[in-house]
């Protein structure tokens, strides 16, 4: 296991989502490592992640700390402290970046990789891209660049939970008013 010495300059959280793991990540996991050492890395790599599901461990990445799954209080600890969350482009952790206003990236799953069965998460990436100006990116190096050049206290400001709670209210009014005229 890799081990996690002292304070971070930046804590970032990777997280391949809870079905499959997911090679391409590990990949971006490794090079940012490897160019930032000092900062913390953590990356939930999914169920039955091992192999090249999983970043290497050397000296280079004394500060990522992997696993297939952490346990949810964990895992909720572990997005908590993340001043960036990198992941694929699942609905459950895109909501919850959204709902918590977090500072994140998208690597989605592509089907032409083989990494799931069809492109919704790009189509998701896409619409989430176009609506919230939250980047994706669709390979890993120009992921990584942009991982690199955040600075923690300049993270992209992204008020996206007053933006979703506007959007929330306007669709109750429409569905209220829907409601009312049956």
């Amino acid at each position: 296991p890799c081990a996690l010495p002292g304070p971070f300059a930046m804590n970032v959280l990777f997280t391949a989502g809870t079905q499959f793991p997911f090679a391409r990540m590990a990949r971006a996991v490794e090079r940012v490592a490897e160019r930032r050492p000092e900062w913390r890395l953590v990356f939930q790599a999914g169920p039955g992640a091992s192999g090249s599901a999983l970043p290497v461990c050397s000296s280079a990445h004394a500060a990522v700390k992997a696993a297939p799954m952490f346990p949810q209080e964990e895992f909720e600890a572990l997005f908590q402290q993340a001043d960036l969350v990198v992941t694929h482009a699942g609905m459950g952790n895109l909501l919850l970046c959204l709902e918590r206003a977090k500072p994140f990236f998208m690597l989605p799953r592509l089907a032409s990789l083989k990494e799931h069965r069809n492109d919704h998460q790009r189509d998701t990436a896409e619409a989430i891209s176009a609506r919230y100006g939250v980047p994706a990116f669709y390979e890993v190096a120009p992921l990584v660049e942009a991982i690199l050049g955040v600075r923690k206290e300049a993270l992209p400001a992204f008020e996206l939970r007053d933006a979703i709670e506007r959007e929330r209210s306007a669709f109750a009014k429409r569905l209220n008013s829907l409601v009312e005229s049956l």
